[in-house]
């Protein structure tokens, strides 16, 4: 398997667990369409709360945590979605 600085990816996207599998490609694409909205949240440098799909929630809490920033994931506060809440960096 080739690691990200083969495919040039800038973060990794921890899909090796096989979470992927049984998506279909439209659903996919979504997950990866929401991953790149909250990437652009993040580097924005500002707090913020987003939903997003229960797919991405660990992926997300892990790329908050990469770049130092405060995270906590609120799962169930919608039917289908988890709450993300990014804030301040931490030491």
């Amino acid at each position: 398997m080739k690691n990200k600085d083969e495919f040039g990816l800038i973060e990794p996207l921890y899909i090796e667990d096989g979470s992927l599998k049984k998506v279909s490609p439209e659903y996919a694409f979504a997950l990866g369409a929401e991953w790149q909205l909250f990437r652009q949240l993040l580097d924005s440098g500002k707090k913020f709360t987003t939903f997003c799909m229960p797919e991405n929630a660990t992926r997300f809490v892990k790329m908050a945590e990469r770049h130092k920033r405060f995270v906590e994931d609120r799962p169930k506060v919608a039917l289908g979605w988890t709450q993300i809440y990014v804030g301040d960096c931490i030491a």
